[in-house]
């Protein structure tokens, strides 16, 4: 995939960017441009300086001037719908942007729960240190699982290696709260502003396998997949395919009041969130 890449104010190619610079212990954040445009970009920027902070890590910019050079990068890519990631560290600034493959464009998919456990703090701040998901990763490839989620060590559920986690109980939309330790993505943020926009209850509140297991509906979040359902956790299919409760507060045609309908209408919120950019 041809990528555009901004290293410390040059563009160069992606063979160099391997062998110049190297992102251990930097911070990062993934973004997502809709029609030229990048996601939430204040937001994330705001969340880059917040990880840094936590860190130790002292940032050469002002906030406005990252954002502006996100801009600038992704004009020159000339992509209108593209993933940007921008990394730094104490010495460099690296950004990266590529044309989105459409990943959110799956059915569902399958995860699975990893035997490794995740604490707080560090969850919170996004750092370049991988190495618990490379491990969850090693471990599961037998399964090849869309996504391993991480349990904290009192057994309660906390997120994915790259995304957070919600499920639907009774037309309740539930996740778990940040401090169980995970990380408050900017997706997770707005799907519980979309909710509670659509006159749906939300709760953040501690829950276990069992919970997810159990749950009408299941879905993982993050920028660049946005909301995407899941059909099965640790081969326990979601649901039952059966009717489902549905929130008075949506209209919904008797027909399509199955196991999804949360996720369905959550999507189209989303989507009209980012239309509005």
């Amino acid at each position: 995939m041809i990528m555009t890449i901004y290293l410390n104010g040059k563009y160069i190619q992606q063979e160099q960017a391997r062998c110049v610079v190297s992102f251990t212990g930097g911070v990062f954040e993934t973004m997502r441009a809709y029609g030229g445009k990048i996601f939430r970009l204040s937001e994330h920027i705001k969340r880059l300086f917040m990880s840094a902070k936590f860190l130790g890590m002292s940032i050469s910019y002002a906030s406005e001037e990252l954002e502006e050079i996100c801009c600038h990068v992704l004009e020159h890519a000339g992509h209108k719908d593209a993933q940007v990631r921008i990394s730094i560290t104490n010495k460099d600034l690296l950004i990266i942007v590529k044309q989105f493959s459409q990943i959110s464009c799956r059915d569902d998919v399958t995860i699975i729960t990893s035997s490794l456990t995740k604490q707080p703090p560090l969850p919170q701040a996004k750092s370049s240190d991988f190495l618990l998901g490379v491990i969850a990763r090693a471990e599961s490839y037998s399964y090849d699982p869309f996504e391993i989620v991480f349990l904290n060590r009192h057994g309660f559920v906390t997120e994915g290696t790259v995304s957070n986690i919600f499920m639907v109980r009774d037309g309740v939309v539930i996740t778990p709260p940040a401090y169980l330790g995970l990380l408050n993505g900017i997706t997770r943020q707005c799907i519980l502003e979309v909710a509670r926009q659509t006159g749906m209850e939300t709760m953040q509140v501690p829950f276990a396998r069992y919970d997810l297991f159990t749950a009408d509906e299941v879905f993982l979040t993050n920028s660049c997949i946005e909301i995407l359902p899941v059909s099965v956790v640790d081969g326990r299919m979601v649901g039952n395919g059966k009717e489902v409760s549905t929130p008075s507060c949506l209209s919904v045609c008797p027909s399509l009041k199955r196991n999804g309908v949360i996720t369905m209408v959550l999507q189209e919120g989303y989507k009209k969130m980012v239309d509005g950019i």
